[in-house]
């Protein structure tokens, strides 16, 4: 960063911003900025910088917010992300983390990173590892990203990672960008795993090599284009992983017109995702596994349906799995021996991915076995004699290779579901709590802010300081998913990340820290760890019932205070909600309702899911002639 004039030696060892930086940093718009700076005489002077362009010291602009109330207290993490935009300058994110990354090896990679930003990350370092710093960097600056950059999200490389299987040998990912795939491969069963990697930013290459170093896997990365420039070329690995580049023109047609990788039909223009099932194709042993991350129109573009049929020919693909999304995962094995005449075709029917990735497991799994113990799934899943599919268009949709009725195959299976759906609905009354009618209790209350309770001590507010990317399985981890869901920790985390994160305790209520609706859960997950993007509230249970504060924190009126929206950002200040103040015997009447309202809730969503079901299936039923209408 420039510094000009007067304070540049004060700027040169602290953090500081432009007026521009600070909008960007604490979600606010630059007029707001500018606003304030001609509003308020105590606003912090600059200390460098340019007449049109000063500079100002962040921690100076901290401090200021805080005292006029504008400012939420944010993370450690944040506090880190904060700097490193100050001080990062014309550097590339990419390039600054990579060199971070470099610093907690204890090295240096050449890439300048600004003394505030590293002191910051050793103190984070030492109290929650090096990894758990890194991956925290890279999570914000997928954040800070996420309208241009197409990256692979944690659950969509934990499903690679399962479905690939590998306990040992070596693994390539031809496009590995920040290496997130690699690190799933090698993280599933902490084994043997070597990991190599080729990656056309020089930044994320580097990236990729120190998040898979922090974690004491064996790596090779290399910076440059696959296609046009294979650093691997004429080796073969165990295990092939990619998310590629999609709908790339410019990928080197002209050039690799003659490549000897082009084993089952030359690429065309328009199909790049072709050219890199064939070169992961050309990477991998006999026998050994490709794992690809497609889009769905591959399944079935005309221009690339030459390719497709040669790829079932030989028997190199063997699933095509369509996932939330929408995404589908190829399956490829490298021919080696004769292979099972037939195709897995899957469409998962929910749009939880949990559940949908649970089903593709299962079901490639029993494919896949040497036993051959798989079977269709009506409507779901289905192997495909491979002449099948051998028509015009080789068209591997999956959703067009099902059966497309949902009915069961006996009349019997479905009236069962009727009669279970009948059972559900019946059982809704009873869970109505009853209530007073008359009106009596619109009586004026006393409220209290969240914020006053926590200043007497009646609450206590924590934060999460859980990891950006959780690894392991020795502690639940309760996410922002499984909260707004309102179902249990559903994600593992390591103890040793574990370590120093808040644990969530019997009636502690938790809640999102952003978004457009305040959404209070009583937590029951004893020792689970509090995931990102979450806080809770810890009631003193002598001076406030933990259903009763979780109910009103839900009224609508709550979720309109604690909303702060600024610019485009839309956070939720806790802090602001009021609650009636009211003796703990009175606080368990309102507690007692709260609590059978959210059960009821819950079985409504149940039996709505079911009946969803059985109506379809119904349906089905009648067009398929399994029922009729009852003759009178």
């Amino acid at each position: 960063m420039r510094v000009h004039g007067e304070g540049a030696s004060r700027v040169s060892n602290e953090a500081a911003v432009t007026a521009a930086d600070i909008a960007r940093l604490f979600g606010l718009s630059r007029a707001t900025v500018s606003n304030w700076r001609r509003r308020y005489e105590d606003f912090p002077e600059p200390v460098g910088g340019t007449p049109n362009s000063p500079l100002f010291l962040l921690a100076e602009v901290e401090q200021w917010l805080r005292d006029q109330g504008k400012l939420m207290p944010s993370s450690p993490w944040e506090r880190l992300w904060q700097l490193l935009e100050a001080h990062r300058g014309d550097q590339e994110a990419a390039d600054v983390l990579a060199a971070i990354g470099s610093f907690l090896l204890r090295r240096s990679d050449g890439r300048p990173v600004a003394p505030a930003v590293l002191n910051q990350v050793a103190t984070l370092a030492n109290e929650h590892g090096a990894l758990a710093v890194e991956e925290a960097l890279w999570e914000r600056f997928v954040q800070a990203n996420a309208r241009w950059m197409a990256v692979t999200t944690p659950d969509m490389a934990r499903l690679v990672a399962e479905l690939t299987g590998l306990s040992s040998g070596t693994v390539l990912d031809p496009a590995c960008g920040a290496g997130t795939l690699l690190a799933a491969v090698a993280g599933r069963t902490g084994g043997p795993v070597r990991c190599v990697g080729q990656e056309l930013d020089p930044g994320l290459a580097s990236l990729a090599q120190v998040r898979l170093e922090l974690r004491n896997v064996p790596a090779e990365v290399h910076a440059a284009d696959s296609l046009l420039h294979d650093a691997y070329r004429g080796r073969l690995v165990d295990a092939v992983v990619c998310d590629p580049p999609v709908g790339e023109r410019q990928w080197g047609h002209e050039e690799l017109l003659h490549d000897e990788r082009w084993e089952y039909g030359i690429p065309p223009r328009m199909e790049s995702e072709l050219a890199w099932v064939q070169h992961a194709l050309a990477h991998v042993k006999p026998g050994g596994l490709v794992t690809m991350v497609m889009p769905p129109s591959v399944a079935s573009r005309r221009s690339g349906r030459r390719i497709r049929a040669e790829l079932l020919r030989r028997g190199a693909l063997r699933a095509v799995l369509a996932l939330p999304g929408p995404v589908h995962l190829w399956m490829l094995r490298k021919p080696g021996q004769p292979a099972d005449p037939h195709v897995l075709v899957l469409e998962t029917t929910t749009t939880d991915w949990d559940q949908a990735a649970a089903r593709a497991v299962a079901a490639w799994r029993a494919f896949d076995a040497p036993d051959g113990t798989a079977e269709d799934e009506p409507g779901v899943s289905r192997m495909i004699p491979v002449l099948d599919l051998l028509g015009e268009e080789v068209d591997l949709t999956p959703a067009r290779n099902l059966p497309i009725s949902a009915a069961p195959d006996t009349a019997e299976k479905l009236l069962a579901g009727h009669r279970e759906l009948a059972a559900r609905l019946s059982a809704l009354p009873p869970l109505l709590p009853a209530l007073d009618w008359t009106g009596q209790a619109g009586r004026h209350r006393v409220m209290t802010t969240i914020a006053e309770l926590i200043k007497t001590g009646a609450l206590t507010l924590f934060t999460s300081d859980a990891p950006a990317t959780p690894a392991g399985d020795a502690l639940p981890l309760l996410d922002l998913a499984d909260v707004l869901a309102d179902r249990p920790a559903s994600r593992r985390i390591s103890r040793d990340l574990a370590a120093s994160t808040v644990r969530v305790q019997p009636g502690d209520v938790v809640m999102p820290t952003a978004g457009h609706k305040l959404v209070a859960r009583v937590a029951n997950d004893t020792g689970a760890v509090l995931g990102r993007g979450l806080c809770l509230l810890r009631p003193n249970p002598d001076v406030l019932d933990s259903w009763y504060l979780a109910g009103f924190l839900n009224g609508s009126a709550n979720s309109r205070q604690a909303g702060t929206h600024v610019s485009t950002a839309a956070r939720l200040d806790v802090r602001r909600c009021e609650i009636p103040r009211m003796p703990l015997a009175e606080q368990r009447g309102y507690a007692a309702v709260f609590s059978a309202l959210g059960t009821f809730g819950t079985a409504v969503g149940r039996a709505g899911a079911l009946a969803e079901r059985v109506i379809q299936a119904t349906v089905d039923g009648l067009v398929d002639g399994l029922v009729a209408p009852e003759r009178n």
